[in-house]
């Protein structure tokens, strides 16, 4: 056998360079403006710097809960470190998702029109990862817990053009009757779901109750899985780990998969069961689907538009003050963000020429105008 020697010092730097590479990940915050409200988010990525063409799980709390709050119970930033990708956790307005499924945005169906629309802020916030950190459209994923994951059920319907596999935790699916009558039978999309659920849940009750597999007896599963691949049951059960098994109502093979993990003896809350880590298994799980390939980033409102087609800056690289030259069209807003996509000056109804940039550190940075449904996107490197 061959002994390698290291001096204490060339020991020390090996741990250090690998203590580095474990540690090393971007946690931070985001906001853009969705439906004419300034929402939320916060973030978590692999790496020193946010790699181009990773996918993206989004990861939605709780009623009651924020972002911030699901980002420390779920496990999803360890997954997204050992698995490569973005995990994202929107914020509802006042803690509460607007879930019910129709065809009027937010809550209107409910008679509550003015509740913000979440399935357009999602839309949106694709959109903005797309144009900030050029994102895999073909790989974003949606989980959630409890409301989060009813709204994951709601984009399983309603955006299941940019959200490629799905995974409700403790939750099912709720919306106007004709609304989702006319849908799972005139108008379903096949999508992959795998729904994850505690036997003892008195909140919101575990799909199976009494653990054997009957025609539509699995509400909200037995809602897609006619669609995906004919079966109206469950037509295997598998262990996972101890206390945790799956049931599988079309396997995958040649369809996409529907599948719901009993967890036993769990109440209302993440799955937290011996050996079962509920990230990693949502992870795997969604990372086999992709959506058709060739769809690629909508970037529209930041990319160069005619109206904006004038307008520059100057000079670049630049040190102290960024100039922008050409005329900005009235009620302009001004975003300048880093390499990260983290935004570092913000001005709504921009009427100055001159921004002041000595306090950043050096580096790229993106300097965004917009104006009505007109947008640019400028690179630039600050000395």
């Amino acid at each position: 056998m061959k002994t390698i020697n290291l001096t204490k010092t060339a020991f020390f730097a090996l741990c250090l360079t690998a203590l580095i590479t474990r540690t090393h990940a971007i946690d931070g915050t985001g906001n853009l403006i969705s439906g004419g409200i300034n929402r939320t988010f916060t973030y978590h990525a692999p790496g020193a710097v946010v790699d181009p063409a990773l996918p993206v799980m989004i990861v939605m709390h709780g009623d009651g809960d924020n972002g911030s709050g699901i980002k420390g119970y779920s496990g999803f930033d360890a997954a997204a470190d050992a698995n490569n990708f973005i995990a994202i956790y929107p914020d509802a307005v006042g803690g509460a998702w607007n879930r019910y499924v129709d065809n009027v945005p937010g809550d209107a169906g409910l008679g509550n029109p003015g509740a913000p629309d979440d399935v357009l802020f999602i839309s949106d916030l694709i959109d903005y990862l797309c144009a900030n950190y050029n994102i895999d459209p073909n790989k974003v994923y949606a989980t959630g817990h409890s409301a989060g994951g009813f709204m994951a059920y709601n984009l399983a319907i309603q955006l299941n053009n940019k959200v490629a596999a799905f995974a409700p935790v403790s939750a099912s699916l709720w919306g106007d009757d004709p609304f989702m009558t006319n849908y799972f039978t005139n108008a379903y999309v096949a999508v992959p779901i795998c729904h994850i659920h505690g036997d003892a849940d008195v909140d919101v009750a575990y799909p199976d109750p009494d653990f054997t597999p009957v025609a539509y007896d699995e509400y909200p599963v037995t809602a897609f899985s006619p669609g995906n691949c004919g079966n109206t049951t469950y037509t295997g059960t598998a262990a996972i780990v101890a206390g945790v098994e799956s049931n599988t109502f079309c396997d995958g093979v040649g369809n996409k998969k529907i599948e719901l993990v009993r967890v036993m003896g769990l109440a209302h809350a993440w799955p937290s069961t011996a050996g079962y880590d509920a990230a990693t298994y949502i992870w795997n799980f969604c990372d086999q689907y992709g959506l058709v390939t060739g769809v690629v980033c909508n970037t529209a409102g930041i990319e160069n538009d005619q109206a904006l087609e004038n307008i520059s800056i100057y000079p670049v690289p630049a040190t102290d003050n960024i100039n922008i030259g050409g005329e900005l069209p009235e009620n302009s807003n001004v975003e300048m963000m880093d390499g990260l996509g983290r935004v570092v000056y913000s001005q709504k109804d921009f009427n100055q020429t001159t921004i002041n940039i000595s306090n950043l550190p050096s580096g790229v940075y993106f300097i965004s105008i917009k104006s009505g449904n007109a947008g640019k996107q400028i690179k630039f490197i600050k000395n």
